[in-house]
């Protein structure tokens, strides 16, 4: 029966009342439990009381509790606009590591290793007299359940760092960034918590202190200018340069949080005393770096596919970047028969055009692959009127890949519609990725990610860093290759046969 009915059919008696009030009571002192959706029955209880009684989480903070259920994951990072709960989840997941389950469906959490029975949680904050002691206490307090026994101790601040749960022996540990790096060293913990983005020294001295345990990483953070924590937390790799998908990132914007205690006129409110580069950073959630980011499209979670042997039907295209004075980047994109693309292969190559286009041919003959178009930078060509006998870069490379029945083209150097068109391709206008890539093309993906326009001028063209493989990849896009049916051309019936 729904609640309107209840009501309407008087089924909220005294008795129903007296119970609410008795529950509410529990709620108001034991918040933690009520950080769920309410059931039927409770929802009749807030009408009853006139009060919400219930604070579920909102979507991102939801997404991130789903991610730390799955034990692979050990870092995990919660960054967008203001006001969007961030310093809130934070608090609560700290405070369920110490009691070992979550309270409010009373499942418990699953840590790497069982011989610890008292848990040990570090939470780093700001400055201690402004921060911590404004916002990181009373956020604390406000959700520390009053039913569990506390003990706390205070520091030379005054500030209540030191907290131990009495019913598990569980203890919190409250950090703040002001202090130096070496005192962070020694302690170990189950789980190491940011509140707001902590100094990079500081990172690395708690995370020695997770080993032991295999403890986890939470970084809760509005990020304006904190580039490093991107390129090292959010972004992190593995040794090999592939992706750390034990890293698990939400990233919201402060509209994320509406009707979770937040009203449009809040956020209007706030948007009023900002300027447009604030706007963006502290209500939709996107740091000043990353508003030059010339692939913001590409997504781990979306793009990324492990490597498998490439079909013999599909077309496969090489994309070569020449520099004298560097190594040669050589991309292959394959077209599969719905016209997705995969880069499937790149090299990074030392040696001479003959060496390149020798390797080029071993990966095609070993994957006996359908070759589409072979391109290299114009500058291979040099200044061909300059020495009228001498082979040019251009001439060496397609001399070797011509041996083997191979063309060589001048690639296309309109970056600023290359660069359009992989975005094109990342996010299709069909609202779907038309664009993967094998996880072991680590050069390309890691400048796909960090390839960042001038933050001075903001134009179209690409800072000229570390580009070699996305110059490669953008005209890879440009080909804009079309799959269509091998032909098997037979001598002896001279017809053409479709396969």
């Amino acid at each position: 029966m729904g609640i309107v009915a209840a009501v309407d059919k008087g089924e909220i008696t005294r008795q129903f009342i007296d119970k609410a009030m008795a529950y509410g009571d529990f709620l108001r002192k034991n918040k933690l439990y009520a950080f769920r959706e309410a059931t039927e029955t409770e929802r009749l209880m807030e009408v009853a009381l006139g009060e919400k009684l219930f604070w579920p989480p909102n979507l991102k903070q939801m997404e991130l509790l789903e991610g730390w259920l799955d034990p692979a994951k050990r870092v995990f990072t919660f960054t967008g606009g203001n006001r969007l709960g961030k310093t809130t989840i934070e608090v609560i997941v700290c405070l369920s590591v110490m009691f070992g389950r979550w309270l409010w469906n009373d499942k418990p959490i699953i840590f790497p290793k069982k011989i610890y029975h008292r848990r040990k949680v570090r939470l780093v904050g700001q400055a201690w007299e402004t921060q911590i002691k404004t916002v990181l206490i009373p956020k604390l307090r406000e959700w520390w359940p009053k039913n569990r026994p506390l003990e706390t101790r205070k520091n030379n601040q005054g500030v209540e760092s030191f907290w131990r749960d009495l019913a598990t022996g569980s203890t919190l540990e409250i950090m703040s960034n002001v202090q130096r790096s070496e005192v962070f060293e020694g302690e170990d913990n189950d789980l190491v918590a940011y509140d707001e983005p902590p100094d990079r020294d500081i990172r690395v001295a708690c995370a020695r202190g997770l080993i032991d345990r295999g403890g986890r990483e939470l970084f809760a953070a509005t990020l304006i200018k904190e580039a490093w924590v991107h390129r090292e937390v959010i972004k992190a790799r593995l040794p090999d340069g592939k992706p750390n998908l034990s890293v698990f990132n939400v990233s919201g914007r402060m509209r994320d949080n509406l009707g979770y205690g937040l009203s449009e006129e809040d956020i209007q409110e706030f948007a009023s005393k900002l300027k447009p580069g604030e706007i963006e950073a502290r209500i939709e959630g996107k740091p000043s770096y990353m508003q030059s980011l010339v692939y913001e499209k590409f997504s781990r979670d979306i793009h990324l596919k492990k490597p498998f042997k490439i079909p013999l039907d599909w077309i496969v295209d090489f994309s070569i970047d020449f520099h004298p004075s560097k190594p040669w980047a050589v991309v292959a994109m394959a077209t599969a028969r719905n016209n997705f693309k995969y880069v499937c292969k790149e090299f990074e190559l030392r040696g001479g055009p003959k060496f390149v286009g020798e390797e080029i041919v071993r990966y095609i003959r070993e994957g006996n692959l359908r070759v589409g178009r072979v391109t290299i930078d114009p500058l291979a060509r040099g200044d061909e009127n300059a020495h009228e006998d001498a082979a040019t870069v251009y001439d060496l490379l397609g001399n070797t890949l011509a041996a083997y029945g191979i063309g060589l083209e001048v690639a296309s150097k309109d970056k600023s519609n290359g660069i359009a068109k992989v975005n094109d391709l990342l996010w299709t206008e069909n609202e779907m990725p038309g664009l993967f890539f094998f996880d072991d093309c680590v050069k390309t993906i890691q400048q796909v990610e960090d390839l960042m326009y001038d933050p001075e001028t903001l134009k179209d063209t690409a800072l000229k860093i570390e580009d070699d493989f996305t110059e490669a990849l953008y005209r890879l896009a440009l080909l804009d290759t079309k799959w269509y049916a091998p032909i098997e051309y037979d001598m002896k019936l001279q017809k053409n046969v479709m396969l």
